[in-house]
Protein backbone atom coordinates (compact mmCIF):
# COMPACT_ATOMS: atom_id res chain seq x y z
CA UNK A 1 0.00 0.00 0.00
CA UNK A 2 1.31 3.46 -0.84
CA UNK A 3 2.22 5.34 2.33
CA UNK A 4 0.52 8.71 2.64
CA UNK A 5 2.44 11.47 4.36
CA UNK A 6 1.09 14.55 6.04
CA UNK A 7 2.84 17.70 7.22
CA UNK A 8 1.75 19.13 10.54
CA UNK A 9 1.94 22.90 10.97
CA UNK A 10 2.15 24.09 13.53
CA UNK A 11 8.16 16.67 46.05
CA UNK A 12 6.98 16.89 49.34
CA UNK A 13 7.97 20.50 49.82
CA UNK A 14 5.07 21.71 47.68
CA UNK A 15 1.89 19.66 47.94
CA UNK A 16 -0.70 22.22 46.81
CA UNK A 17 -3.52 19.72 46.41
CA UNK A 18 -3.22 17.68 49.58
CA UNK A 19 -6.05 17.49 52.02
CA UNK A 20 -9.31 19.38 51.67
CA UNK A 21 -9.94 22.51 49.66
CA UNK A 22 -8.65 24.76 52.42
CA UNK A 23 -5.37 22.88 52.63
CA UNK A 24 -4.99 23.05 48.87
CA UNK A 25 -5.60 26.77 48.81
CA UNK A 26 -3.01 27.27 51.54
CA UNK A 27 -0.44 25.33 49.52
CA UNK A 28 -1.35 27.11 46.29
CA UNK A 29 -0.93 30.87 46.94
CA UNK A 30 -2.45 31.77 43.58
CA UNK A 31 -5.55 29.70 44.44
CA UNK A 32 -5.86 28.82 40.75
CA UNK A 33 -5.93 25.54 38.87
CA UNK A 34 -5.44 25.70 35.11
CA UNK A 35 -7.36 23.21 32.95
CA UNK A 36 -6.07 22.92 29.40
CA UNK A 37 -8.28 21.66 26.57
CA UNK A 38 -7.38 20.75 23.00
CA UNK A 39 -10.92 21.68 22.03
CA UNK A 40 -11.62 25.10 20.51
CA UNK A 41 -13.90 27.44 22.51
CA UNK A 42 -17.50 26.37 22.08
CA UNK A 43 -16.69 22.76 21.21
CA UNK A 44 -18.43 19.91 23.01
CA UNK A 45 -15.49 18.98 25.23
CA UNK A 46 -14.77 22.64 25.96
CA UNK A 47 -18.31 23.31 27.11
CA UNK A 48 -18.38 20.19 29.29
CA UNK A 49 -15.03 21.08 30.84
CA UNK A 50 -16.17 24.61 31.66
CA UNK A 51 -19.28 23.31 33.36
CA UNK A 52 -17.37 20.62 35.26
CA UNK A 53 -14.65 23.06 36.33
CA UNK A 54 -17.03 25.03 38.53
CA UNK A 55 -17.83 22.28 41.08
CA UNK A 56 -14.26 20.97 40.74
CA UNK A 57 -12.92 24.36 41.79
CA UNK A 58 -15.25 24.33 44.79
CA UNK A 59 -14.17 20.80 45.67
CA UNK A 60 -10.50 21.82 45.59
CA UNK A 61 -10.94 25.30 47.06
CA UNK A 62 -9.47 27.09 44.04
CA UNK A 63 -10.53 29.11 41.01
CA UNK A 64 -10.46 27.12 37.74
CA UNK A 65 -9.06 28.75 34.62
CA UNK A 66 -9.76 27.18 31.21
CA UNK A 67 -7.07 27.47 28.55
CA UNK A 68 -7.86 26.36 25.00
CA UNK A 69 -4.98 24.95 22.94
CA UNK A 70 -6.54 23.46 19.79
CA UNK A 71 -4.64 22.15 16.79
CA UNK A 72 -1.66 19.94 16.11
CA UNK A 73 -3.55 16.77 17.05
CA UNK A 74 -3.22 17.83 20.69
CA UNK A 75 0.49 18.51 20.56
CA UNK A 76 0.02 22.24 21.21
CA UNK A 77 -1.83 21.30 24.40
CA UNK A 78 0.89 18.79 25.34
CA UNK A 79 3.54 21.49 25.06
CA UNK A 80 1.52 23.83 27.26
CA UNK A 81 1.28 21.23 30.02
CA UNK A 82 4.95 20.31 29.81
CA UNK A 83 5.86 23.99 30.19
CA UNK A 84 3.98 24.11 33.49
CA UNK A 85 5.42 22.97 36.84
CA UNK A 86 4.80 19.36 37.89
CA UNK A 87 2.82 20.50 40.93
CA UNK A 88 -0.73 19.48 40.01
CA UNK A 89 -1.93 23.05 39.52
CA UNK A 90 -2.17 22.47 35.76
CA UNK A 91 -4.10 19.60 34.17
CA UNK A 92 -5.16 18.78 30.65
CA UNK A 93 -8.30 17.06 29.42
CA UNK A 94 -7.17 14.95 26.46
CA UNK A 95 -9.06 12.64 24.15
CA UNK A 96 -8.02 9.38 22.50
CA UNK A 97 -5.91 11.26 19.94
CA UNK A 98 -3.01 11.34 22.38
CA UNK A 99 -2.73 7.55 22.11
CA UNK A 100 -2.39 7.88 18.31
CA UNK A 101 0.50 10.36 18.37
CA UNK A 102 3.36 7.89 19.06
CA UNK A 103 2.53 5.80 15.97
CA UNK A 104 1.60 8.59 13.60
CA UNK A 105 4.36 11.11 14.24
CA UNK A 106 7.80 9.57 14.05
CA UNK A 107 9.39 12.81 15.22
CA UNK A 108 6.89 13.56 17.98
CA UNK A 109 8.47 15.03 21.08
CA UNK A 110 5.76 13.61 23.29
CA UNK A 111 4.94 10.20 24.72
CA UNK A 112 1.64 9.60 26.57
CA UNK A 113 3.13 7.47 29.34
CA UNK A 114 6.59 8.99 29.56
CA UNK A 115 5.59 12.65 29.71
CA UNK A 116 2.15 12.56 31.35
CA UNK A 117 0.51 10.90 34.32
CA UNK A 118 -3.15 9.85 33.94
CA UNK A 119 -5.30 11.23 36.76
CA UNK A 120 -8.94 10.40 36.16
CA UNK A 121 -11.24 9.02 33.51
CA UNK A 122 -13.71 11.57 32.18
CA UNK A 123 -16.05 9.84 29.75
CA UNK A 124 -16.57 7.37 26.92
CA UNK A 125 -18.46 7.79 23.68
CA UNK A 126 -18.73 5.50 20.62
CA UNK A 127 -17.74 6.88 17.25
CA UNK A 128 -20.55 7.10 14.72
CA UNK A 129 -20.63 7.33 10.94
CA UNK A 130 -22.73 10.43 10.30
CA UNK A 131 -24.13 11.56 6.94
CA UNK A 132 -26.51 14.40 6.01
CA UNK A 133 -30.09 13.53 6.91
CA UNK A 134 -31.08 14.81 3.47
CA UNK A 135 -29.45 11.75 1.87
CA UNK A 136 -32.00 9.07 0.96
CA UNK A 137 -29.86 6.14 2.18
CA UNK A 138 -31.11 4.73 5.46
CA UNK A 139 -28.64 1.88 5.95
CA UNK A 140 -24.87 1.48 5.85
CA UNK A 141 -25.19 -1.00 2.99
CA UNK A 142 -27.21 1.40 0.85
CA UNK A 143 -24.92 4.34 1.61
CA UNK A 144 -21.82 2.31 0.75
CA UNK A 145 -23.36 1.35 -2.58
CA UNK A 146 -23.99 5.03 -3.32
CA UNK A 147 -20.68 6.42 -2.08
CA UNK A 148 -18.69 3.95 -4.18
CA UNK A 149 -20.18 5.60 -7.26
CA UNK A 150 -18.63 8.89 -6.13
CA UNK A 151 -15.04 7.63 -6.05
CA UNK A 152 -12.56 10.46 -6.46
CA UNK A 153 -15.12 13.10 -5.46
CA UNK A 154 -15.63 12.14 -1.81
CA UNK A 155 -14.52 14.10 1.24
CA UNK A 156 -14.94 13.79 4.98
CA UNK A 157 -14.35 16.05 7.96
CA UNK A 158 -12.04 15.70 10.93
CA UNK A 159 -10.47 17.70 13.73
CA UNK A 160 -7.08 17.43 12.04
CA UNK A 161 -4.38 15.00 11.02
CA UNK A 162 -3.95 12.27 13.60
CA UNK A 163 -7.35 12.61 15.23
CA UNK A 164 -9.73 9.70 15.70
CA UNK A 165 -12.06 11.23 13.11
CA UNK A 166 -9.19 11.34 10.61
CA UNK A 167 -8.09 7.73 11.12
CA UNK A 168 -11.59 6.29 11.04
CA UNK A 169 -12.52 8.54 8.12
CA UNK A 170 -9.51 7.26 6.22
CA UNK A 171 -10.37 3.68 7.17
CA UNK A 172 -13.81 4.09 5.59
CA UNK A 173 -12.17 5.50 2.47
CA UNK A 174 -9.63 2.70 2.38
CA UNK A 175 -12.21 -0.04 2.86
CA UNK A 176 -14.42 1.27 0.05
CA UNK A 177 -11.65 2.42 -2.29
CA UNK A 178 -12.94 6.02 -2.30
CA UNK A 179 -9.71 8.05 -2.35
CA UNK A 180 -11.60 10.41 -0.07
CA UNK A 181 -10.05 13.75 0.91
CA UNK A 182 -9.73 14.67 4.58
CA UNK A 183 -11.02 18.19 5.31
CA UNK A 184 -9.43 19.07 8.64
CA UNK A 185 -10.51 21.83 11.00
CA UNK A 186 -9.28 22.14 14.56
CA UNK A 187 -12.68 23.64 15.43
CA UNK A 188 -15.11 20.77 14.79
CA UNK A 189 -18.29 22.89 15.27
CA UNK A 190 -17.23 24.92 12.23
CA UNK A 191 -17.34 21.75 10.10
CA UNK A 192 -20.80 20.64 11.14
CA UNK A 193 -22.81 22.97 8.86
CA UNK A 194 -20.85 21.61 5.88
CA UNK A 195 -21.76 18.07 6.89
CA UNK A 196 -25.40 18.97 7.43
CA UNK A 197 -25.67 20.62 4.00
CA UNK A 198 -23.82 17.83 2.21
CA UNK A 199 -20.64 19.72 1.32
CA UNK A 200 -18.95 16.99 3.35
CA UNK A 201 -20.02 13.46 2.50
CA UNK A 202 -19.47 11.91 5.92
CA UNK A 203 -17.76 12.18 9.28
CA UNK A 204 -16.67 9.64 11.87
CA UNK A 205 -17.24 11.47 15.13
CA UNK A 206 -18.12 10.67 18.73
CA UNK A 207 -21.85 10.64 19.40
CA UNK A 208 -21.30 13.11 22.25
CA UNK A 209 -20.41 15.73 19.63
CA UNK A 210 -22.99 14.50 17.10
CA UNK A 211 -25.90 14.45 19.57
CA UNK A 212 -27.33 17.96 18.97
CA UNK A 213 -27.44 17.42 15.20
CA UNK A 214 -28.92 13.95 15.51
CA UNK A 215 -31.60 15.16 17.91
CA UNK A 216 -32.55 17.98 15.54
CA UNK A 217 -32.75 15.57 12.63
CA UNK A 218 -29.93 17.27 10.69
CA UNK A 219 -27.74 14.18 10.51
CA UNK A 220 -28.27 10.43 10.22
CA UNK A 221 -26.18 7.83 12.02
CA UNK A 222 -25.55 4.65 10.05
CA UNK A 223 -23.32 2.63 12.42
CA UNK A 224 -21.28 2.99 15.59
CA UNK A 225 -17.98 1.60 16.80
CA UNK A 226 -17.61 -0.69 19.79
CA UNK A 227 -18.98 -4.05 20.83
CA UNK A 228 -22.58 -3.13 21.52
CA UNK A 229 -25.30 -0.78 20.44
CA UNK A 230 -25.67 2.61 22.10
CA UNK A 231 -28.60 2.85 24.48
CA UNK A 232 -29.33 6.39 23.31
CA UNK A 233 -29.84 5.17 19.73
CA UNK A 234 -30.69 1.47 20.03
CA UNK A 235 -31.76 1.13 16.39
CA UNK A 236 -28.28 1.99 15.09
CA UNK A 237 -26.16 -1.15 14.59
CA UNK A 238 -22.47 -1.54 15.28
CA UNK A 239 -20.02 -1.92 12.42
CA UNK A 240 -19.25 -5.39 13.78
CA UNK A 241 -22.88 -6.45 13.52
CA UNK A 242 -22.80 -5.48 9.87
CA UNK A 243 -19.68 -7.51 9.18
CA UNK A 244 -17.11 -4.72 9.16
CA UNK A 245 -13.99 -5.41 11.20
CA UNK A 246 -11.57 -2.90 12.74
CA UNK A 247 -14.13 -0.55 14.24
CA UNK A 248 -13.81 -1.47 17.90
CA UNK A 249 -12.01 1.65 19.21
CA UNK A 250 -14.12 4.35 20.84
CA UNK A 251 -13.81 7.98 21.82
CA UNK A 252 -12.86 8.78 25.39
CA UNK A 253 -11.34 11.55 27.49
CA UNK A 254 -9.22 11.69 30.63
CA UNK A 255 -7.39 14.19 32.82
CA UNK A 256 -3.59 14.23 32.97
CA UNK A 257 -0.81 16.05 34.79
CA UNK A 258 2.87 16.27 34.00
CA UNK A 259 4.98 13.26 34.81
CA UNK A 260 6.87 13.87 38.00
CA UNK A 261 3.84 15.21 39.84
CA UNK A 262 3.89 13.66 43.34
CA UNK A 263 1.62 10.62 43.66
CA UNK A 264 -0.18 12.13 46.65
CA UNK A 265 -1.26 15.08 44.51
CA UNK A 266 -2.38 12.82 41.67
CA UNK A 267 -4.46 10.74 44.09
CA UNK A 268 -6.14 13.82 45.57
CA UNK A 269 -7.00 15.18 42.16
CA UNK A 270 -8.32 11.79 41.07
CA UNK A 271 -10.48 11.49 44.19
CA UNK A 272 -12.02 14.93 43.67
CA UNK A 273 -12.79 14.30 39.99
CA UNK A 274 -14.18 10.82 40.63
CA UNK A 275 -16.40 12.04 43.47
CA UNK A 276 -17.95 14.63 41.20
CA UNK A 277 -18.38 12.21 38.30
CA UNK A 278 -20.08 9.69 40.59
CA UNK A 279 -22.55 12.26 41.93
CA UNK A 280 -26.25 12.02 40.98
CA UNK A 281 -26.02 15.44 39.36
CA UNK A 282 -23.30 14.44 36.93
CA UNK A 283 -24.78 11.03 36.30
CA UNK A 284 -27.94 12.81 35.15
CA UNK A 285 -25.94 15.24 33.00
CA UNK A 286 -24.18 12.39 31.22
CA UNK A 287 -27.52 10.85 30.29
CA UNK A 288 -28.48 14.11 28.62
CA UNK A 289 -25.10 14.41 26.87
CA UNK A 290 -24.92 10.74 25.71
CA UNK A 291 -21.70 10.09 27.58
CA UNK A 292 -20.86 7.13 29.80
CA UNK A 293 -18.46 6.91 32.73
CA UNK A 294 -17.23 4.42 35.28
CA UNK A 295 -14.72 4.82 38.11
CA UNK A 296 -11.20 3.90 37.11
CA UNK A 297 -8.09 3.88 39.29
CA UNK A 298 -4.96 5.75 38.24
CA UNK A 299 -3.24 2.41 37.61
CA UNK A 300 -6.14 1.10 35.49
CA UNK A 301 -6.27 4.32 33.51
CA UNK A 302 -2.55 4.12 32.82
CA UNK A 303 -3.05 0.57 31.52
CA UNK A 304 -5.89 1.76 29.29
CA UNK A 305 -3.60 4.40 27.79
CA UNK A 306 -1.00 1.71 27.09
CA UNK A 307 -3.52 -0.65 25.47
CA UNK A 308 -5.10 2.11 23.38
CA UNK A 309 -1.68 3.28 22.20
CA UNK A 310 -0.86 -0.22 20.96
CA UNK A 311 -4.28 -0.68 19.34
CA UNK A 312 -4.18 2.60 17.43
CA UNK A 313 -0.64 1.74 16.36
CA UNK A 314 -2.07 -1.29 14.56
CA UNK A 315 -4.65 0.92 12.80
CA UNK A 316 -2.02 3.47 11.73
CA UNK A 317 0.20 0.71 10.34
CA UNK A 318 -2.67 -0.94 8.49
CA UNK A 319 -3.70 2.34 6.86
CA UNK A 320 -0.15 3.25 5.95
CA UNK A 321 -0.45 6.77 7.33
CA UNK A 322 2.63 8.69 8.46
CA UNK A 323 2.84 12.31 9.54
CA UNK A 324 6.04 14.34 9.88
Amino acid sequence: MQRRRFLLSGAAASLPLLGNGRAMAQGNPSKIIKLISQDAPGGGIDLRLREFSVPLGIELGVTPIIENKPGGAGQIMFAALLNAPADGNTMMLANATMTIIPSLYRKSLYSPLRDFTPVAYSGLSPIGLAIPASRPEKTLKDWMAYIRTQKGKVNYGSGGVGTVAHLYGDQISNELGLDAVNVPNKNIPQLMPDLVTGQLHYMMLDIFSLRPYLQKGDLRLLAVTGDERVKYMPDVPTFGELGHKGYDRMGWTAYYVRSGTPAAIVDKLASAINRLNASPEWSAKREVLWSTWKPMSVADLRERVRVETEAWGVVVKRLGIQAD
